[in-house]
């Protein structure tokens, strides 16, 4: 019987010391929730969020699918950290908008060029458990993108 009962209390010690992505789901949620306590802050659907910083002209084009557009991304976790910014290379992204992952298709698809928006990603529309070099896995990403142009 104490055998049993030291197994029992070994198991929970294992599990409690991991770091279950149920947690970090519930830390991600939390994000938005209190993100979203900003009046600023536009909700597309749960998980994917920006504000307004800069519009640009009113009258212009999305983007759709299947073109290309030119535009700077200021990447961050959460914690601040910078995992890939165009600024850095003064050079812009030029990209057919489909390559990009999901949060960023979502996002700047609703974009006009001169627009410049903070973009909040759920890891489901972005890099998930695999995460990247730079991203680990079930991370928020922070975008501060500027589109440029429509092609």
């Amino acid at each position: 019987m104490r055998a049993i009962a030291i197994i029992f209390i070994f198991l929970i010690l294992v599990s409690c010391s991991q770091d279950s992505p149920n947690i970090q789901q519930i830390e991600n949620l939390q994000f938005f929730i209190d993100n979203k306590k900003n009046d600023q802050v536009v909700e597309i659907e749960p998980g994917l969020q920006y504000l307004v910083i800069d519009s640009g002209d009113f009258e212009s084009a999305t983007p759709e699918l299947t073109q290309t557009i030119s535009a700077h991304f200021h990447g961050t976790l959460t914690n601040g950290e910078v995992f890939w910014s165009s600024l850095e290379d003064s050079e812009p992204l030029e990209i057919e908008l489909s390559k990009l992952i999901v949060g960023c298709q979502k996002t700047i698809s609703l974009m006009r060029a001169g627009d410049k928006w903070m973009v909040y990603i759920d890891p489901t529309m972005a890099y998930g458990e695999e995460g990247r070099p730079g991203i680990p896995s079930n991370s928020i990403l922070i975008f501060e993108i500027e589109l440029l142009e429509i092609s």
